[in-house]
């Protein structure tokens, strides 16, 4: 099996998925096999010694021999033939510049790769790929800059190099941090990769769908990795973890929508809907991820968000072509299902869609007329019960404040229906409400307070409620214990400062995951910051957390939301640039002091917005490298029963030992003790016995359970392999159900009596 230092970690030991099989039949690998053997033929490539040359008709003769594996044993023996053969001539050919040989060697590699999905097979070509791995990395890094120098022409290599390795692990298994993997951590290469996959009329849909998610997840924390020490363990105290992770999410972020704009990935994602425009249910997929792209990249505070805004306006084409389109496309299946609610995908995707409005309009004033004009927003509130859900309501009323609905053709109907619909809330869900409109409001989407009018016509929900001076206190306490508490704490964090996340695509009718389950679980309960404590440079210059837990420096003094590009006037006050744009369209003066204030005299905040970005970075390292400092530590209880054989070594944890962010609480007087019972701060205890270790993420146990084969296995870990891998083994690949695996109760109780003493 291929080493580390060509598969991505993540995926090593990982079963092939047979389910994405993109139909290459065996004469298909005939045909290619046969262009190969005479292309290398014609370039007398110097093969190494002892390795003989093959016509088209004997390179036939060992394909055929080989596709009889399943009956014919020495079948594998033909196999290897045809691959050392192609192992040679990529390693013989020796040019960079030679794509047309390159392109045809990794055609032939996915096509048996997909014709052949037994695990020799696989295994085969995984050993074959590491063999040509410093060839590979190479020509990966070096395609662009030839097409750069001349487009086309390094052909389709980029689409064969990748769907080689969709071959081997499956579209559902790549994820935005191995393309940064095989990119060696270059985040513009990753999305030049994703475009051209986008734009290619010949790569699968499988593999375009894939692309579009790992787009999303390199927005996201998830996607930039730590390097380990030579030892393979971080090196770092956790302090220090956390702010090599925060610089590198800083360029990060810069460069992912630097490379956003330079490889034009909006024009890719069109090119890819009107490819896929016969099939409702591809460009929903297409489109969600789409959306969720350019959502959490406006919300960043990126030294690059003004050219992003910039680039997004001049594509204003997209809103007309692809946003309404999409959401009409999804209204039926709504309108025909009157208990339709959060647990419908169309009932998700739409929300997901309002976020993505709400941001968009907010951020780019060209796209407000096109929605304001249009009877999409009217559509959309006749969908039933949307007008019941908190969440929905208050996006619906921040995209109609956007885009102004009170100059648009059907702003009466509209405000009729919003005004009815928030007086049959109840008088809790009026309250949050306003509250998420107001006092709340810098952890939520942001929204337009420049549309005097409209601000007018929406008074109602626009008032903060009345409360008692501990109140606000109170909703902290409680914001602070469900963050503590909740089931889906892994998507909360996905969560953070409003960022959307890619999902795994799912079978048809499969149920909902238990976070999915969760996912509304926002719209009942408010959603603030974690409980985490701040750290320099940022936290003594933005000040204290307000209510929702977000620094006061960082909010927009108009729009009292976060800021992503902020702007400072001649005499201090800092504003959104959108935001502040937008009242002066209205209004030539400060928004706060009615001051006269020209545009020329606003200057941008570097320094400002640099201390924001910190902030943000920050949350998300923290979230990734320290997940305890969100929760309450889990507990271990004691048990009884017999001690089993080692696991497998299988290396430590990514991100080694990780402690609390949090500081040691001071010590009560006096605990109460609990017999057989501890707390853990964390299950990346990397000074534990190797027989304590989970053989899949090689964590301590907390819940240990045993295969038949004397495997241990974190039950919540194993849970989640299965359900992405389905009932296979994470060590042997053989069959395995859960139920199978009995709970290991006498290795529960050595990991208490282990942990109590490193305590």
């Amino acid at each position: 099996q291929a080493s580390a230092s060509f598969v991505p970690r993540q995926l090593a030991g990982r079963p092939a998925m047979a389910a994405d099989s993109i139909g290459y039949t065996v004469q298909d690998v005939a045909e290619v096999l046969s262009r190969l053997s005479a292309l290398a033929g014609a370039r007398s490539l110097g093969f190494p010694e002892g390795m003989a040359r093959f016509s088209p008709e004997e390179l036939q003769q060992y394909w055929a021999h080989a596709i009889t594996m399943e009956t014919d044993a020495s079948a594998v023996e033909s196999l290897k033939v045809v691959y050392s053969f192609i192992e040679a001539v990529i390693i013989s050919c020796g040019a960079p510049d030679s794509f047309d040989v390159y392109e045809v060697c990794f055609e032939a590699l996915t096509k048996i790769g997909f014709c052949l999905s037994n695990r020799v097979s696989q295994e085969l070509l995984l050993n074959l790929l590491e063999n040509v791995h410093e060839v590979y990395d190479v020509l990966l890094s070096c395609v662009e800059t030839y097409e750069w120098v001349q487009p086309g022409a390094t052909g389709l290599l980029r689409l064969w190099m990748l769907q080689v390795i969709f071959s081997c692990f499956g579209a559902g298994n790549i994820a935005g941090k191995h393309l940064m993997e095989l990119t060696d951590n270059d985040v513009s290469g990753a999305v030049s990769l994703i475009a051209f996959i986008l734009r290619c009329d010949q790569a699968p849909f499988a593999m375009q769908a894939a692309a579009g998610r790992c787009l999303v997840e390199l927005t996201t924390a998830d996607s930039v990795f730590l390097a380990k020490s030579d030892e393979g363990q971080l090196e770092d105290t956790q302090n220090q973890q956390i702010a090599k992770l925060t610089a590198m999410l800083n360029v990060h972020v810069n460069g992912l929508i630097k490379g956003l704009i330079q490889f034009d990935v909006v024009e890719a994602f069109g090119r890819c809907i009107c490819q896929h425009q016969m099939s409702h249910m591809r460009t929903d997929i297409v489109v969600k991820h789409f959306l969720t792209t350019i959502h959490n990249c406006l919300l960043y505070c990126s030294e690059n968000q003004k050219k992003l805004r910039q680039h997004l306006a001049t594509q204003s084409t997209i809103v007309q072509d692809i946003m309404i389109p999409y959401v009409h496309n999804i209204l039926p299946a709504l309108y025909d299902n009157p208990q339709c609610g959060p647990s419908l995908i169309e009932w998700q995707n739409l929300k997901a869609t309002l976020q993505t409005f709400v941001v968009v309009t907010f951020n780019i004033n060209v796209f407000r007329a096109q929605l304001r004009d249009a009877d999409m927003i009217p559509k959309v509130m006749e969908v039933p019960n949307i007008l019941t859900h908190v969440t929905m309501l208050e996006l619906l009323m921040k995209l109609n404040l956007n885009v102004d609905f009170a100059k648009g053709p059907f702003a009466d109907s509209i405000l009729a229906t919003l005004q009815a619909s928030f007086e049959r809330l109840p008088e809790e869900s009026r309250e949050r409400l306003q509250r998420r409109l107001t006092s709340e409001q810098s952890m939520r989407l942001p929204y337009s307070k420049a549309s005097v009018k409209s601000v007018e016509l929406l008074a109602f929900a626009m008032t903060p409620p009345s409360q008692a001076p501990a109140a606000s206190e109170s909703r902290k306490a409680t914001r602070k214990h469900k963050w503590r508490n909740a089931k889906n704490k892994s998507k909360r964090r996905k969560r953070l400062l409003g960022m959307q996340h890619a999902s795994k695509p799912q079978a048809s009718g499969q149920p909902p995951t238990d976070e999915e389950e969760g996912d509304e679980e926002s719209d009942s309960e408010d959603d603030g910051m974690p409980p985490l404590i701040p750290a320099d440079p940022w936290a003594s210059h933005l000040g204290v957390a307000d209510e929702a837990g977000v620094p006061v420096g960082a909010l927009c003094q108009l729009s009292g939301a976060m800021m992503h590009d902020p702007v400072c006037t001649p005499d201090g006050h800092r504003f959104e640039r959108a935001a502040l744009e937008d009242w002066m369209t209205v209004s030539e003066s400060n928004p706060l002091t009615g001051a006269p204030l020209q545009r020329g005299e606003v200057r941008a905040s570097p320094e400002l917005q640099s201390y924001i970005q910190g902030y943000q970075m920050q949350m998300f390292a923290a979230a990734q490298i320290a997940p305890d400092a969100f929760e309450e530590p889990p507990t271990l209880e004691d048990a009884m029963p017999a001690p089993a054989p080692a696991r497998p070594v299988t290396g430590p944890s990514l991100l080694g030992d990780l402690p609390t962010l949090e500081a040691q609480q001071a010590q009560q007087a006096k605990p109460k003790k609990e017999k057989a019972k501890i707390r853990i701060e964390s299950r990346s205890v990397v000074d534990c016995p190797e027989d304590m270790r989970c053989a899949i993420d090689g964590k301590v146990c907390i819940n240990p359970v045993r295969s038949p084969q004397g495997y241990l296995f974190e039950k919540k870990t194993l849970e989640r392999w299965m359900l992405n891998c389905g009932s296979v083994c994470p060590v042997t690949a053989g069959p395995l159900r859960l139920e199978e695996c009995q709970p290991d109760l006498e290795m529960k109780k050595r990991i208490v009596r282990f942990l109590k003493r490193e305590q």
